[in-house]
């Protein structure tokens, strides 16, 4: 089994200044190239016996990608906090992963700390260090020295270089409006997109920091959201939620013709895959979840951008970078490591026009 990823090159912050200037280089800088990424969400350490770490381990990858609800948390007591991720630090089956691959993480609602929670959340600052603690952020992390838990990495030399930018949904979002509406067959229907274009998903900061990192050179770049980006139809939380800010986003991938630029998410307990034509470029959106619990119920909501099947066997996703023919496979994998759904892109077909 190969060993985390050791090559280090720089990690640096930038000033506001050289954001504008557009000088922005990642917030932490690989030498070596990657071909195999794999991530997961929703992992409740109390589970008996959770075994989906043993499929993760049997992939082999460079990197695992922890994309929120890590633990679940879910308290305004710290010490009660750091207890809960003491119980996925006992994790066998982690603790391994961690020695073997680079781990990268951001969060969501419950190692957040609160169900469904944004910036209203009264023990955001000390959640956050302890997080950082947890997955051992140096000192002088470019995380450590602002609000919210985004981050961005790039792996390999120009011509394999992949990008995997961190987003933080939760700490500078405003609270969502509940929908008023009877609820629809095939939808959870707890939320309703607002028409408020003052709200935010990201918070300006790290909307001016992800408009820099779109400006860095890459290949392939991996956009993780603890939640969903493209299925917004079932009415959980979702970017969809907040239109203005998923208009953003495509906005700015569009701007900077950031070509081969997909996203991964997490949150609902089950996988699937879903695709979207934003003006003639094809965006991926690959929810894995549920590496410890599943939900069949809302595997069977509706989502009218989803390609293929979705899957409420316990899952872990795999991306599977071919880069002599420039192409890339999207997996959900389960316990034994086998195979669930897999989806092929060509680099050609996640070119922006």
């Amino acid at each position: 089994m190969k060993q985390a990823i050791p090559l280090l090159l720089s990690y640096l912050i930038l000033s506001n200044a050289q954001l504008a200037q557009g000088q922005a280089e990642a917030d932490f800088q690989y030498e070596q190239a990657i071909s195999k990424v794999t991530f997961g969400a929703c992992f409740n350490p109390r589970m008996q016996k959770p075994a989906i770490f043993d499929g993760i381990l049997k992939q082999d990858s460079a990197v695992f990608v922890f994309i929120g609800d890590n633990i679940y948390g879910d308290t305004t007591d710290m010490e009660l906090l750091k207890r809960k991720w003491g119980k996925l630090e006992a994790v066998e089956g982690f603790r391994q992963l961690r020695d073997s691959t680079t781990l990268l993480a951001t969060w969501d609602d419950h190692d957040y700390g609160v169900n469904d929670g944004g910036k209203s959340y009264a023990k955001r600052e000390e959640s956050e260090a302890i997080f950082l603690d947890f997955f051992k952020d140096p000192q002088d992390s470019p995380r450590r020295q602002r609000e919210g838990v985004y981050g961005s990495y790039v792996f390999g030399p120009a011509g394999q270089r992949c990008q995997i930018i961190l987003l933080d949904t939760r700490y500078f979002r405003d609270e969502l409006p509940h929908t008023k509406a009877k609820k629809k067959k095939g939808t959870v229907g707890w939320y309703e997109p607002t028409e408020d274009r003052s709200k935010t998903l990201l918070g300006e900061a790290q909307w001016a920091w992800f408009e820099a990192q779109l400006q860095v050179p890459a290949d392939i770049r991996i956009l993780a959201s603890s939640i969903q980006v493209l299925a917004q139809d079932k009415g959980m939380e979702n970017w969809g939620n907040v239109p203005h800010e998923q208009a953003r986003l495509f906005e700015l991938i569009k701007k900077h013709k950031a070509h081969h630029t997909f996203a991964i998410s997490g949150d609902v307990h089950f996988s699937e895959l879903s695709q979207r034509d934003i003006d003639g470029y094809s965006f991926y959106d690959f929810t894995s979840s549920g590496m410890s619990h599943t939900s069949k119920g809302w595997a069977n909501c509706v989502n009218p951008y989803r390609v293929g099947k979705a899957i409420w066997e316990h899952n872990a996703g795999l991306i599977e970078i071919d880069w002599a023919a420039e192409s890339i496979q999207l997996s959900a994998i389960n316990s034994n490591g086998d195979k669930l759904f897999t989806h092929q892109l060509a680099f050609a077909a996640l070119k922006v026009h």
